[in-house]
């Protein structure tokens, strides 16, 4: 009996505390962890003492600021301005269209409706903004395809320099809708048309300004609407308006401004090519406008553009030439009217691309944000062509253009040469079914948009990209050239005719160069480039030193002949670059088509 005893308490004894131990363990663990970490009580401690010690200073701060009330409830920022300049607790940062109080460490970020945030210590690219008939899609690099994702899916972008993985949406045009499940993979053929997001940031161009050769363009991404950024030490900073006196020299940028792209310019006349209010960020097509090309595409026409087609907005697709710069502005602002294909609304804003929205987009591509990294030396997206199928158009090989069996097609979205061209690669063309991953032409192959390495988002069709991977825009650096919603401003042109829609339309949607001629009484864009001095944003004046060959950064063209009456900018052109500009008098012609861009309220 006491030996059963015995064998028990020593078996209790060594179990018990073995499992004391354990648990001291396990106890102690849970402890530290409930202690430390982002989660851990000492952490949320800490997060709440901070928090309160905000609210105490967004307290603070709006007693200092209470008298600077204007009779309809905004703040009068000059007031705040002169009350900081003498409170004892706030420092006042530069002024602009925000204002930026510093308390320490701490800095708060007042806007003139009366709103008061704390700045973080980091800024992100302004998330994507949707509206109806927009669908995110992500490139799956082990599926080799295009799949539906969340808004909210952590692998739908990455604006990062590393990354370079901008926002894609593909909208209803295509086989699937926004109700189709999140997963669903997207086969190429299945595809609706798609657009990229550029968020709103600020820029300073740090060499090269108003020059040839090489320049170099820094982007910092600003936060919703606003206009502050953070420098490299994390510091909050106002960026300007580039109508601010003083911030663009004859010598070049003195601060970041927004970009114009992004911003109101209601009260300019939208001299810069603004919007109408200030906006988080741009959808760009991803491609130029295509035309249906099979059963895929839509094949509907739009009855107030003499029945022309709805565009398709995707690689490998007939480009969409042979309209005029009305027509262009005409489809481009049906694409969110009623009776569209796409799914869109009219809060889409649908509109043909403006001289600003452009140089938005090669502004991110020539950054640390795009193809080139931020280097002087990364400029193969600017001179890589893509598969033209003949510029004669005057061959009975080529495919008639639906909108006139007269016309032709001459070239395909959505291929680039694998390297920097010199001239057009006129492919061999029998049907559409030989658009392959890679086609042959006089000049070598051209790759397919989505001929990329597998597991891999980049490859041989990716060198026209934006991003120089499968995320960014393609089409800028060759195919057709293309329309934009920006002219001359020298009235009494009998070429106006051609452009008379955008023209006497909304203001907002076709920027007004002023024309100021030197030597010559022509009204065109060339001798009207001078006056071009104070316009920023749109990669013209400030990235030349003047018309003509080899003006432009990266060695590009500015067409410098003097045409009476062509008072309307041709963007890139076959086995040219984004910096290519060329006028002409608006005119429908074989070698001109146009892209679309949408900002959804």
């Amino acid at each position: 009996m006491k030996r059963e005893i015995l064998r028990k308490n020593n078996g209790i004894t060594l179990i018990t505390i073995a499992i004391t131990i354990i648990i001291l363990l396990i106890l102690s663990g849970i402890t530290i962890s409930m202690m430390t970490g982002d989660s851990g009580l000492a952490r949320r401690a800490e997060k709440t003492k901070q928090s309160s010690d905000d609210n105490v200073l967004i307290e603070t701060l709006q007693i200092e600021i209470t008298n600077c009330y204007d009779e309809r409830g905004n703040l009068d920022m000059e007031k705040v301005k002169d009350v900081l300049e003498k409170s004892k607790t706030f420092d006042v940062g530069k002024y602009n269209k925000d204002l930026i109080a510093n308390y320490g460490e701490r800095a708060i970020l007042i806007e003139n409706t009366g709103d008061l945030t704390i700045i973080g210590e980091d800024i992100k690219p302004n998330p994507p903004k949707l509206t109806s008939g927009m669908i995110p899609v992500k490139y799956d690099t082990q599926k080799e395809n295009w799949v539906i994702c969340s808004k909210d899916d952590e692998e739908w972008y990455s604006y990062t320099s590393s990354d370079k993985k901008w926002a894609n949406i593909m909208l209803s045009d295509g086989k699937y809708n926004e109700q189709t499940p999140i997963g669903t993979v997207v086969q190429e053929q299945d595809l609706g048309s798609m657009f990229v997001w550029i968020p709103r940031y600020a820029y300073k161009i740090t060499s090269g300004y108003h020059s040839n050769g090489y320049g170099e363009i820094d982007v910092k991404w600003v936060d919703g609407t606003s206009y502050y950024y953070l420098d490299e030490n994390k510091k909050p900073k106002v960026a300007q308006n580039g109508n601010t006196e003083g911030v663009i020299t004859s010598t070049g940028y003195t601060d970041y401004v927004v970009h114009p792209a992004f911003t109101d310019g209601s009260s300019n006349s939208y001299s810069n090519g603004e919007w109408k209010k200030e906006v988080t960020g741009i959808w760009v097509a991803k491609f130029e406008a295509g035309i249906y090309t099979n059963s895929n595409d839509t094949n509907a026409k739009i009855s107030s553009v003499n029945n022309y087609y709805f565009p398709v907005f995707k690689g490998k697709k007939y480009a969409y030439n042979y309209v005029t710069v009305s027509q262009s502005y005409n489809i481009s602002l049906a694409l969110s009217k009623s009776g569209n294909p796409y799914g869109l609304t009219t809060n889409a804003n649908s509109h043909l691309l403006k001289n600003s929205e452009w140089g938005a987009s090669s502004y991110l591509s020539i950054s640390k944000y795009g193809y080139t990294g931020g280097n002087t030396d990364g400029q193969e997206v600017y001179k890589n062509n893509l598969g033209l199928v003949d510029n004669t158009k005057y061959t009975t090989s080529n495919v008639s253009n639906p909108n006139n069996s007269s016309w032709k097609i001459v070239a395909i979205t959505g291929y680039c040469a694998p390297e920097k061209a010199s001239s057009q690669n006129i492919m061999t063309y029998t049907s559409y079914n030989d658009l392959k991953a890679e086609v042959n032409g006089t000049n070598g192959k051209s790759y397919a948009w989505n001929n990329v390495e597998k597991n891999s988002d980049s490859g041989k069709g990716t060198k026209a990209s934006t991003t120089g991977n499968i995320y960014g825009i393609y089409d800028m650096a060759g195919t057709l050239c293309e329309n934009v919603a920006s002219y001359v401003n020298a009235s009494g042109v009998v070429a106006i005719s051609n452009g008379a829609a955008m023209i006497n339309g909304e203001k907002y949607l076709g920027t007004a160069y002023p024309y100021n001629p030197t030597t010559t009484n022509n009204k065109d864009v060339s001798s009207a480039y001078p006056g071009f001095s104070k316009i920023f944003g749109d990669r013209i004046y400030e990235m030349s030193k003047a018309m003509g060959n080899g003006n432009a950064w990266f060695g590009q063209n500015f067409e410098s002949d003097t045409s009476n009456g062509e008072i309307y900018f041709l963007h890139g052109q076959p086995w040219y670059g984004v910096l290519k500009i060329s006028d002409n008098n608006g005119a429908a012609e074989w070698y001109a088509g146009f892209r679309s861009v949408l900002i959804p309220d």
